[in-house]
């Protein structure tokens, strides 16, 4: 984070503290399909992460292609978004599923993840629109 930022328990930070990870796989694997999952499954089922979920999250080292094949979409995402803030990024997110489901050896509930992931989205953001208009 720039220096002169803040965190707390709603605002968390992650730190990495091995360099062999790049910051952006992280930011890949935490917005794929099945991070999402997982924390919405197995680790909070609320609409709340506190401090220490994130860290319960199953993670698996990459091989160095795959980590290098996230970052790459990663930077595509992020350029994407610096010039168009509403530029399509639906392939290069789905790219990145993919590469993450292969390195939890996902295969047969990928379809079943993809649905729960577009559905948990529109389910959250309409529970907020709700509660805003009460």
């Amino acid at each position: 984070m720039p220096e002169g930022w803040v965190f707390s328990d709603k605002g968390s930070g992650i730190f990495v503290e091995d360099t062999q990870i790049d910051e952006r796989f992280l930011l890949g694997y935490l917005n794929s399909s099945l991070a999402t999952y997982f924390m919405k499954k197995l680790v909070n089922t609320t609409a709340t992460a506190h401090l220490g979920y994130v860290e319960k999250l199953p993670f698996r080292r990459p091989s160095d292609e795959l980590h290098l094949a996230v970052v790459e979409y990663v930077d595509a995402i992020i350029a994407a978004l610096q010039s168009d803030p509403a530029a399509d990024i639906g392939d290069q997110r789905r790219e990145i599923d993919e590469l993450i489901f292969d390195l939890f050896d996902i295969h047969a509930a990928r379809e079943d993840v993809r649905r729960f992931y577009d559905t948990v989205g529109r389910v959250e953001a309409a529970d907020a629109d709700q509660a805003a208009s009460a």
